[in-house]
C-alpha cells in the first residue's frame, strides 16, 4: 500500500469550538506558549457516558471480543483507558483493530484494503493563553506523543472544512470535517473528550474515502469502555 507509514505519529485533532475556543491563530509571540490542559467533564457528559455504558449493542460487541484470548486482552486494555474509548459497531473491524493506549489518550487503528482508519481520543487539549492576539483562547486537541508536530494541523492549506451540529443527545458534537491530502479527518467532541477519525487512503478522492463516508463512520462509533 502507498499509505504513509508515518501516519500514527502525525495524528492531530483540528477542532475550533470543542473546548470553547474562539480562534485558531497561533500565539503572537514565542513567550506565550500553549499549555496542555485537561478537558472538563460536564454533568450532561457524565450522564451520557453512564447511559452509554448500558448500551446493549456495546455489550454485545464486548461479548464477541471476549470470546478469544486476544479479544479479552484488548477489552482489558480498553477498560483501563483514561479516555472513553469509541470504536466501530462492526465486530469484524474490532477483532483486527490495534489498540494503543497512553496517558489520557488512545488510538484504535483499523487496516482495510486501500485505506487505514485511525480513531484517536483524548481528554487533553493545547490551549493558548489569553493575550495571544485574540479575544479568548485557542484549544487544539492533539496527540501529545506526536513528534515534530508542534501542535500544528497536518491538513493542507485551503482544506475544505464543514461544520455540522448534531441535533440529538449522545451524538458527536462540534463536528468538523476536513479534506486532507491523504483523505478525510472528522473531529468532534463526546463524553467530555475530543476525538478524531482519520481516513488515510490509497485513493483519497475515491468513494470509500469521501467526507460522507467518514462522517457516517464517526457518527456510528459506540462506547467500548474506559473513561473511569
Amino acid at each position: 500500500m502507498s499509505i504513509r507509514t508515518t501516519s500514527l505519529s502525525l495524528v492531530v485533532l483540528l477542532i475550533a469550538g470543542v473546548a470553547g475556543v474562539a480562534s485558531s491563530r497561533q500565539p503572537a509571540t514565542p513567550r506565550l506558549a500553549a499549555s496542555l490542559t485537561g478537558l472538563p467533564m460536564t454533568p450532561s457528559a457524565q450522564q451520557d457516558l453512564a447511559a452509554a455504558r448500558q448500551d446493549p449493542l456495546a455489550e454485545r460487541l464486548r461479548g464477541v471480543l471476549g470470546q478469544t484470548p486476544e479479544g479479552r486482552g484488548k477489552l482489558a486494555a480498553i477498560a483501563g483507558s483514561d479516555v472513553p474509548v469509541l470504536g466501530p459497531a462492526d465486530p469484524g473491524l474490532l477483532q483486527g483493530a490495534a489498540f494503543l493506549d497512553g496517558e489520557r489518550h488512545y488510538m484504535l487503528v483499523i487496516e482495510q484494503p486501500g485505506r487505514i482508519i485511525e480513531i484517536y481520543g483524548s481528554t487533553q487539549a493545547f490551549q493558548a493563553p489569553v493575550g495571544a492576539g485574540d479575544v479568548g483562547s485557542t484549544a487544539i486537541p492533539t496527540d501529545p506523543n506526536a513528534p515534530g508536530t508542534g501542535g500544528s494541523p497536518r491538513a493542507t492549506p485551503g482544506a475544505l472544512r464543514t461544520m455540522v451540529r448534531a441535533q440529538t443527545a449522545d451524538r458527536p458534537q462540534n463536528v468538523q470535517v476536513e479534506r486532507t491530502e491523504y483523505g478525510v479527518d472528522v473531529a468532534f467532541s463526546r463524553y467530555g473528550a475530543v476525538y478524531s477519525v482519520s481516513f488515510i487512503c490509497d485513493a483519497p478522492n475515491g468513494v470509500s474515502c469521501s467526507e460522507a463516508e467518514a462522517t457516517a463512520f464517526a457518527a456510528g462509533l459506540v462506547l467500548l469502555g474506559g473513561g473511569a
